[in-house]
């Protein structure tokens, strides 16, 4: 076996080849591979597609002007949310204003991170700026 450090560096593809040895062996009597269900029933790859399909996810700054400003979304309005992060993606936006229902939100596109929420009043007397675009929903 060889060190995962050698010379001060160190080698991340045979630590990588050395962690997949151990754990595609498994005791006698049990079926497995490298690509087996380890955590909780789930494989390697469900993990990593579901990391990859990333929902979108709210700022602390987003999450305390939701409560403050008593915005309710919903799980269709999560996806319709993540449905125009695509769209605004696809067009090139990074930064988007994007207005549904009664609400204003400010979201990272790439990131799918919602960066503040403005309600309707607020929107009147409000100038957006460092938006790349805008999507009204």
């Amino acid at each position: 076996m060889a060190n995962e450090i050698s010379g001060n560096r160190y080698n991340l593809t045979d630590a990588i080849i050395r962690q997949s040895e151990r754990v595609g062996s498994t005791p006698a009597g049990k079926a497995g591979n490298a690509g087996s269900q380890v955590n909780g029933g789930r494989s390697f790859q469900d993990i990593l597609n579901e990391q990859l399909t990333q929902r979108i996810s709210f700022s602390k700054h987003a999450n305390q002007r939701t409560e403050e400003r008593n915005i309710q979304i919903s799980e269709n309005d999560l996806s319709r949310l993540e449905d125009a992060c695509d769209k605004a993606q696809q067009k090139g936006i990074k930064d988007a204003l994007i207005v549904m229902n009664d609400s204003a939100f400010i979201v990272n596109a790439p990131n799918k991170v919602v960066i503040t929420v403005v309600d309707k009043n607020e929107m009147r007397s409000n100038v957006f700026t460092n938006i790349d675009g805008a999507l009204f929903l």
